[in-house]
């Protein structure tokens, strides 16, 4: 009996830590940033600024992954996309200005996006990606910066459905005609 008390004490202590998991998932989305400027109200106070957005991805996984993260304007207009390997239990980084530096935002796709959606992706390296299916899992933070304030929070996890699986196959279908196989 004191066995099994201690145990549920062990359980209960513990179980917090336990709920991070639900941030981990093969397909994660966020809100990225560059250059955005936007009020939504009358009255006193400056626009809000956010100049950068910064992200990083983890990998929870002993497995080695491919993570393509593609970037998408508000309309669904898709922006540009970049691909990097995570190794096990590993993580990458990368700003929304260095991206745009590098090419992997397009601002010929996107020509005036100061905003939008994040897509990100895991699996494991093969020439057909089982996604969802293959033990992939990511988590992420994004970070903005911008008049002379940063937030951080987590990306959020999609759960693996159908649908789901589905986006994730499109996204990469994308990523694969912007950077290649």
């Amino acid at each position: 009996m004191k066995r099994i008390i201690t145990l549920i004490g062990f359980v209960l202590v513990f179980a917090p830590g336990l709920a991070i998991a639900q941030n981990s998932s093969p397909y994660v989305v966020g809100q990225w940033n560059l250059q955005d400027k936007f009020k939504d109200f009358k009255g006193k106070g400056g626009a809000i600024i956010t100049d950068n957005s910064a992200f990083t991805f983890l990998n929870p996984t002993p497995l080695t992954l491919t993570l393509e993260y593609a970037f998408f304007a508000h309309d669904g207009t898709f922006c540009g996309c970049d691909r990097d390997t995570l190794s096990p239990n590993g993580r990458t980084r990368y700003t929304m200005q260095g991206e745009q530096q590098g090419g992997q935002f397009s601002t010929m796709l996107c020509p005036n996006q100061t905003d939008g959606t994040l897509k990100s992706i895991v699996f494991v390296p093969a020439s057909s990606p089982l996604f969802g299916t293959d033990g992939a899992l990511q988590a992420g933070l994004e970070i903005h910066i911008g008049g002379g304030q940063r937030t951080e929070s987590a990306l959020d996890a999609v759960p693996v459905t159908s649908t789901t699986i589905s986006e994730m196959s499109s996204i990469h279908n994308q990523c694969v005609s912007f950077i290649g196989s």
